[in-house]
């Protein structure tokens, strides 16, 4: 059983709580199966995640183990016991004029 630690980044953090999570999964787990139990066990993480208050799509970005997994990779990226997740909104800057 993966105990796998999350980081979250703001506006996730705010909307769980807490910065720092520890998930125990199970064998086999996935990026897909730990956004589905973040989902259950924080009410509203699926819509934050998903950026439906931010009207982007998809604006988080998943690291494992500090490596990026993108959407379509989430059902593929296993878990192990020990792994570090961060949550982030990527950092926009703008120019000046």
């Amino acid at each position: 059983m993966p105990r796998v630690i999350v980081k979250l980044g703001q506006p996730l953090s705010q909307t769980v709580g807490q910065r720092r999570l520890s998930f125990d999964l199970p064998a086999g787990s996935t990026a897909a199966t730990l956004l589905d139990a973040l989902a259950q066990r924080y009410p509203g993480f699926a819509e934050a995640f998903r950026g439906d208050d931010l009207e982007r799509e998809s604006p988080y970005i998943f690291f494992l183990n500090s490596r990026p997994v993108t959407p379509p990779n989430f059902d593929a990226a296993r878990l192990q016991d020990g792994d570090v997740v961060h949550l982030v909104l990527p950092v926009v800057g703008g120019g000046h004029a």
